[in-house]
């Protein structure tokens, strides 16, 4: 049910003043009043940045759909009303709730589906959003400025998302499974040793995530980009004004292009010595033959396995069967030499 104009402004001081009568201090330097944090409020109606609102707004509910505020329980979500950074949302079968962040900016779930806000200070100019399990669309300004929406998840972040995009989550029993698709505009999605800088519409990518973050799968599953893969550190020589050559420790990526088909995957693990992670990135083609392969220990230039090539089983194949067709040539020249020189001394 709808609620009057008086009552969503309440709503709206009464949030902030949850959120955030521990943040601003009173005249006295103590904690604010309740007054005082509903008068910081009113003096502060409008976002610090014009693309989204102090509050995120419930902006529509249809069937069963649920808020909790930051600290609280679960309670039945209204059209109309503001809640807190730091909320959490979730709908049921059947269901389907938008909540709005700005103007242009808006997060929908449908369905058994959850996501989270990361709370903020009134003054703050970007907004985070938490991915729970089910699905989430966003929509949203195609000109947000650099940084100013993140969306987190145990496994990846994407940044500067633009335009819409939509992401499928679900447990695994002993991990998470996450579908994220560009649908228009473009992003950039990071994790720990890769980094896709550049997602553009009808890119997806698949990300199989291990519950310790000990594995982390890619599968390209629609579009053509570029993956850059953290492959651990490496000497290289350097030679200094004076002539001095030596060997510098620089840090390594692997350019891995993800078209369909085509994976990477990053294994981590802690050795019984020490406390620098084992790291394994391997990458595969569409053909499902392996391509490249490191093994190192991070931040560590002197164990690493460098690039591990791999002949594919196709280009073995085809080395033989080159090396066979040019053996059967060479014996047919050597035959006919023999037969050449047999004609020429019969008829002396």
């Amino acid at each position: 049910m709808k609620t009057s104009k008086t009552s969503v402004v309440l709503s709206a001081l009464f949030a902030a003043g949850f959120v955030f009568a521990q943040e601003e201090q009173g005249a006295d330097g103590g904690t604010a009043s309740a007054e005082e944090t509903a008068e910081i409020a009113v003096k502060k109606p409008a976002a610090a940045a014009s693309f989204f609102t102090t509050l995120p707004l419930c902006r529509l509910v249809e069937g069963t759909a649920e808020v909790r505020l930051p600290g609280g329980e679960w309670a039945a979500a209204e059209e109309g009303h503001f809640y807190p950074l730091g909320s959490s949302y979730r709908t049921h079968a059947g269901s389907f709730m938008e909540i709005q962040f700005g103007p242009e900016c808006v997060a929908k779930i449908s369905g058994i589906a959850d996501f989270g806000t990361v709370a903020a200070g009134l003054s703050c100019k970007s907004r985070t959003i938490v991915l729970g399990e089910g699905v989430l669309e966003l929509s949203l300004a195609a000109n947000l400025p650099e940084g100013a929406f993140v969306v987190t998840s145990p496994g990846f972040v994407v940044r500067n998302p633009a335009g819409k995009s939509k992401f499928d989550c679900k447990g695994t029993g002993d991990g998470s499974l996450a579908v994220v698709r560009c649908v228009t505009g473009a992003m950039s999605v990071e994790g720990r040793h890769f980094n896709i800088a550049k997602m553009r519409a009808a890119d997806e990518v698949k990300i199989r995530s291990a519950h310790d973050n000990l594995e982390t799968l890619l599968y390209c599953t629609s579009g053509d980009y570029m993956v850059t893969l953290d492959v651990g550190m490496v000497f290289e020589d350097v030679v200094s004004d004076d002539g001095t050559r030596k060997k510098v420790a620089k840090k390594k990526n692997l350019e891995w292009n993800l078209s369909p088909d085509t994976k990477v995957r990053i294994q981590r693990m802690l050795p019984a010595v020490g406390e620098r992670m084992s790291v394994d990135v391997t990458t595969w083609d569409a053909a499902g033959e392996k391509k490249n392969w490191w093994t190192y220990s991070e931040g560590r230039a002197e164990v690493n396995s460098g690039e591990q090539v791999i002949a594919p089983k196709t280009d073995s194949e085809e080395l033989a069967k080159r090396a066979a067709e040019a053996t059967e040539t060479t014996a047919a020249d050597v035959e006919e030499e023999s037969a050449e020189e047999e004609n020429s001394e019969a008829a002396e």
